[in-house]
């Protein structure tokens, strides 16, 4: 146990590290605290709203975005993914595209921009382990070899 504090960005309360959720990717706490996130979800449920958590939530519990900002953002970059120029290519689950990820600092949690799944995924890889790119390289780069001997 940790004697360490976090502010709940939805209540303002200051709280011990256990009152929130852990995030997968990150040793940073999952925003709001758990007491905000079961209170907005039984609000949600009563409504109407089922257990899915909307895409605004989503931007402004986790990336403290607005709608608006990720679509300006999305505007920006032509609908396309900051590195590899694509547009998104995974699907949800009703067959539809998804959304470009919002790519961040898993450390800081400062926004950078919108990425495809794919790219999203070998960054976030990349930026947990910085020789894992240079060590693909080598990989493919002697498995090349190996194919033309």
């Amino acid at each position: 146990m940790t004697d360490e504090t976090v502010a709940c960005r939805r209540c303002g309360d200051t709280q011990p590290r256990d009152a929130f959720y852990n995030q997968g990717h990150s040793s940073r706490p999952r925003q709001p605290c758990k007491q905000c996130l079961s209170v907005a979800r039984r609000v949600q449920y009563l409504a109407g709203g089922g257990s899915r958590i909307s895409h605004a939530q989503v931007l402004r519990d986790k990336y403290g975005l607005t709608p608006q900002q990720y679509d300006r953002m999305l505007q920006d970059q032509g609908g396309l993914c900051a590195i590899c120029g694509q547009p998104e290519t995974r699907r949800g689950s009703g067959g539809e595209p998804r959304r470009l990820s919002v790519d961040h600092d898993h450390r800081t949690g400062v926004v950078r921009q919108l990425l495809c799944g794919r790219c999203n995924s070998v960054t976030w890889a990349v930026e947990e382990s910085p020789g894992l790119l240079e060590a693909v390289r080598d990989y493919l780069e002697r498995h090349r070899r190996l194919g033309n001997a």
